[in-house]
Parts: structure tokens; sequence; C-alpha cells
């Protein structure tokens, strides 16, 4: 008996199974064939079986399956009446499966009205920067704030930032907006909270009717019940190839018109009051993008791409209308941008336009003081290091007023809201340490070409220098630090221009720096391992580790000297300075400098066994640490129990 009621429930757990099974497939079908008729739709295609423009041919062909004389002879009525049944129950499984609330893009497939067809109209893009005084949710007076965007039926969620009242996001989101939808966009702040509901911070509206397209807002948005402010920026794109108003097309008197209002005027004293006045608008930068060439497939089936550009300048941002199924795509738009730093750069984005993302094709970044001719540029990647696929050709033209670009040039950059700080890689921090080592490298050249100079290597230069530095010690002036200064920057134009050697070249072809370069290329001929690399990695970590502690020691050296650690010490150094101050109240400093300088240009001509010795280094070496005086602190017997004792109070 036992035996037959335990195979009744197998039987039972099988059947159970299978109609799970075939749930699950029927599911799947469904969201695969809405699917293919969403990615239809984004890629132009705007006949769905429940659009407007199929509603009465689908109808009359479900009556025509209902009609007897319209069947085929080897079909009876009720066979008709059976698929007439099987389609209607079809397309209310479709229909159940939009108006779910687990299908959050449902607003992209259907039309709020059956005769009324949608189309994309633009694209929202919205920088959620940063929050600031929300109100606290957590014991701790903290909280953990997340945003949510909701614009008809799409959502989206920004990360959660933990423990902190004035949050930075810095994260970018692409809305997408269609002529029937919402012109509300709904913002809501919450703290996360685990195993419960989330509590609501504060929510706001924000009107996109009221944006103009290609200008970007910068709004501070006050939440409901005081719960602070959010700061976003907006930028709302339209990509309609007919009617783009972002773009623009300047005739050729639009040019002399903007040459004239950013010229030099004849009249100084009202030109410096106006520029002063006007500082912020710097000039105007003029970009037309023209075309791509052997862009990537992003669409490795059908071998083409949906391209777009996005092109951003000092926290403004625009796109060009999305041309579908090519690699090649003719765009010839013109835009406008106003410039408030010319030392910002251009930003270049290529993107494929999928149903649900956008993928990255490439990049171009050009500095806009060279904005001025037509460009041909290779596309980049992502970190703008490596070429990437295919070619960009644009032409740009920057009219701008030197006066006022060179005042903005003396004032705080502005920030540039669209820029996130890089996380910890342990490729990027091998890159800058290699570029603190390039530049360590530079000093320890000049440094050995200068101990050359001392040691008399080559008796001429030496001697030429020697008299150098009595001449200019003799006759020194203040005026002459900015003018040495001009002069090497002269110097660097023309090595530039006209063809001399530059100081870069000459330490580069020092001897020392030649020592150097040749440790370095030993170094990369070789392969590295896995466990080489990491091997790398920790004597990197460690060669860091030990300069931190080298200057964190010294510069607690000095401040042990100054406040008595040591008596002995802190006693010789006041008397070091009396004898100094003195010295120099009596003796000017020109003469002193160069009575040091004689002393050591010509030490190892008057003893060539002298070795090289810092004085000042060594007097400080003398002085531990703080690390140091705690290892030497004496701890006696009842400080220990005192300090037992605490400890196994804070641990009860």
């Amino acid at each position: 008996m036992y035996i037959i009621h335990l195979s009744a429930y197998v039987n039972i757990y099988i059947a159970c199974m299978i109609l799970s099974f075939i749930l699950n497939s029927l599911h799947a079908t469904v969201a695969m064939v809405v699917t293919r008729y969403h990615g239809n739709r984004c890629h132009g295609n705007n006949t769905l079986p429940w659009s407007s423009s199929n509603m009465f041919v689908h109808e009359t062909r479900y009556a025509k399956q209902v009609t007897p004389q319209d069947l085929s002879p080897h079909h009876s009525p009720i066979a008709g009446k059976k698929q007439f049944k099987k389609q209607t129950t079809y397309d209310t499984i479709v229909n159940k499966f939009l108006s779910s609330e687990k299908f959050d893009d449902r607003d992209n497939l259907r039309s709020t009205s059956p005769f009324q067809e949608r189309h994309l109209t633009g694209v929202l893009s919205v920088t959620l920067v940063e929050a600031q005084n929300l109100r606290p949710m957590n014991k701790d007076g903290s909280s953990d704030p997340y945003c949510k965007f909701k614009l008809g039926h799409q959502k989206y969620k920004s990360k959660v930032m933990r423990r902190t009242l004035d949050p930075i996001w810095k994260e970018r989101f692409e809305i997408r907006v269609y002529s029937d939808s919402s012109k509300v966009l709904e913002i809501s702040v919450y703290d996360e909270e685990f195993g419960f509901s989330d509590n609501f911070i504060g929510s706001a509206e924000v009107d996109i009717g009221d944006l103009e397209e290609s200008r970007t807002y910068k709004r501070e948005i006050e939440l409901d019940n005081n719960g602070g402010v959010m700061i976003c920026i907006f930028n709302l794109s339209n990509i309609n190839n007919n009617d783009n108003e972002s773009a623009c097309e300047l005739t050729p008197e639009d040019f002399i018109d903007l040459r004239k209002t950013y010229a030099l005027s004849y009249n100084p004293l009202h030109y410096l009051t106006y520029n002063w006045e006007h500082v912020e608008d710097v000039g105007v930068l003029v970009v037309k993008i023209i075309k791509c060439i052997d862009l990537p497939e992003a669409e490795t089936i059908i071998g083409t791409s949906d391209p777009f550009c996005s092109i951003e300048v000092e926290n403004t941002q625009v796109r060009t209308p999305t041309l579908y199924k090519t690699n090649a795509p003719v765009w010839n738009k013109q835009f406008k941008f106003n410039i408030r730093d010319i030392h910002s750069t251009l930003n270049i984005r290529v993107f494929d336009e999928d149903k649900n993302k956008y993928n990255f094709l490439g990049a171009v970044k050009l500095p806009i003081l060279e904005a001025h001719t037509i460009h041909r540029c290779l596309l980049k990647d992502r970190k703008l290091e490596r070429v990437a696929f295919g070619e960009i050709f644009l032409e740009t033209e920057l009219i701008y007023n030197p006066l006022r670009a060179a005042i903005k040039t003396l004032l705080p950059c502005e920030e540039n809201l669209m820029y996130e700080e890089p996380k910890f890689k342990r490729n990027l921090f091998m890159q800058n340490f290699k570029r603190v080592y390039a530049l360590a490298n530079i000093a320890l050249s000049i440094g050995l070409w200068v101990q050359k100079i001392y040691n008399w290597d080559n008796r001429a230069r030496s001697a030429l220098f020697l008299i150098l530095y009595i001449v200019l010690i003799a006759t020194f002036e203040l005026y002459m630090v900015p003018m040495f200064a001009a002069i090497v920057i002269i110097y660097e134009f023309l090595a530039r221009w006209v063809g001399f050697k530059s100081f870069e070249t000459w330490i580069l072809n020092s001897d020392g720096h030649d020592q150097l370069s040749k440790e370095e290329d030993s170094d990369e001929g070789e392969e590295f391992s896995i466990t080489a690399k990491m091997k790398m990695v920790m004597g990197v970590c460690q060669t860091v580790q030990n300069s931190l502690d080298y200057v964190a020691s010294y510069c607690e050296r000095v401040k042990n000297l100054f406040n008595w650690t040591i008596p002995f010490l802190s006693f010789m150094a006041a008397t070091f300075l009396i004898t100094g101050t003195i010295v120099i109240y009596f003796i000017p400093l020109r003469w002193l400098i160069m009575l040091w300088g004689i002393n050591k240009f010509t030490v190892k001509l008057r003893n060539p066994d002298y070795e090289e010795n810092q004085e000042l280094l060594n007097f400080l070496s003398r002085l531990p640490s703080d690390v140091e005086l705690n290892q030497m602190r004496i701890i006696s017997k009842d400080s220990s129990k005192t300090k037992r004792g605490t400890l196994k109070s804070r641990r009860k």
C-alpha cells in the first residue's frame, strides 16, 4: 500500500513538473515575440500586430476566419472557430503580458489609443550629479539614499550611496521621449533598508515640456517634505532626421556677424569694461559632423550598425540623428556651442542604438584651441588610449575674444559635472607609478649632470659654469627670476619652430639618463608571467610604502626638533640658528651664497678624495620619528595593568 501511495506521489510530481515546463515555455515564447516586435519598432518599423496601422487588417482577417464562405474547402466552420479562439487567446496573453507590472517598458510598445501612432521624438539625457542636506533616516543621523526616475512607464534607478546625507552620484540616464508620452519627469529619493521596505525621503517633478532642445539646464530641485535638494543636468535632443532643431545651419553672413561680436575693439576703456562684464561669454564653437566610415558591425547577423554621434562640450551635450543599418553614416549636421573656457575639450562618441542599450563604437577627444580646420580622425576606445575601428570626418571653427579668454584663464575652472573619478585598478596604478618614475628619472639625470660638473669630469665645462655662477650671483636681482623663465619659454618656442635642440633633448641625451633608459629597456624586453606580474605589483607597492615612510619620518623629525623631544639636538639647532642670524645680519646673503658655491665647485680640486656630505640631512637623521619614539617608550608595570583593565572593560 505504501508503494502504491509513493508511486501516486511520484506521478503527481511528474505531472506538476510537465505543467510547469509547458507554462514556462509559453511565457518565454510570448516574451520572445514581444521582444522581436519591440526591436522592429526601435529600428524604425512601426507595424505591430496591435498598432493602429494594422488594426483594421487584423480585424478583417479574424472576421474572415469565422466566416464559412471564406474558409478553405478542406476546413469546416468548426475548425475556423477553433482558429479564431486560438488567435484570440494568443492576443489576450500578449496584452496581459504587456499590462503586467514586470514589463516596465510597455509604454515603448503600445499606444495610448489604438488609432494613434507613436513616434520616438527625442532623448532626454539626465545627469544625476549630487544631493545636499537629505533628510536623515537612520539612527546614526545618516541615510543610504538612491534615486528613481520615471517618465511614463520608463523607470530608472541609481546606485545606493552608503551612510551620507550629501551623496555624489554623477550618473547619466538616457530616457526616450515619445510623441504621446508624459511630459512630467518624476524624481523620487529613498533610503535603502535591508529586510524592510525602503524609507521615502522626498520627491519632485520636472516639466520637460519647458526644456528647449540642444540646451543644457542645471537645476537645483527641492524635494517635498523637506527631503533636501537634488542637483541634476537635463539635456533634450531631437533625433528626428527631418526635424532636428538641435542642429543649425550657419551661413557665411552668420560667421561674419559672430566675428564682429567677438572682435577686438579700438576703445580701450569701453573694451575693458564691456569684456569684464561679459567674461563668461568667451566665444562660439561650431562643429559639423560630416560622416563616419568603416564602423564596426554591432549587429553581427545583419552586418551593419545603427550609429549616432554624441557631442559634448563643457557639460553641454547634443546628438545627431540615428541612421539605421549602415556602417558609413553621413550626417552633415552642424552644431553651435557657447564657449566659456577655450581650454576645454571637444568630446565626440559614436554609439550603436539598440533596443535596450547603446553600444559603444568609438570616441575622439580634441582640444578646442585646435578646432579650426577639417579633421579626419581614427576612432579610439573608451579609455582613448588605443585605436578602434572606423574613422570620423568633422569640421570645426572657433571664434573667440582673446581678452575674455585671458581673463577667464585666471579664474577657477568650471567643474565637469559629468566626470566620475576612476576606481582603483592595477593597470591604472602601474601607469601612474611609471609616470612618477619617469619624472624622478629626469630629476635624477639632472642631479647626475650637476654632480659631473662638481667632479670636474670635463674641466672646460666645469670652469665655464664656475665663472657663470660667480657672475650671476654677483649681479643677481629679483627681476631676473621671471626674465630667466621667459627666456626658457622663448627658447623652447624657437626650438619647436626653428629646430634648435630643446632642454628636454639635452636631458634625454645625457649620460645618466642613458644608463637609466638602458635599465628600463632591459626590463621591458622581458615577458612576465602572472607570478612575475604579481611580484612586480608588490614591488611597486613596497616602493610607494617606503617612500611615504621616508617623507613622513623626516616631517616628524622636523616637528620633534622644535618641540625639544631630544634637548641636545634642539639646543644645537638653536645655537646654529642664532649664529646664522648674526652672520647674515653683518654679511650680505649674496656673498655667503657665492662663498658656498665656490667651495662646492673647488672641493674636488682641493681634495680629490673628498666624499659628498649632506650636513642638514645627517643632522635630521639623528632625530627620532613618532614611530621610533613609540617603539622606545618605556612601559611601567602599573601603566600596563591600567591599560589591560581598560581593554577588558571595553570588551565587556
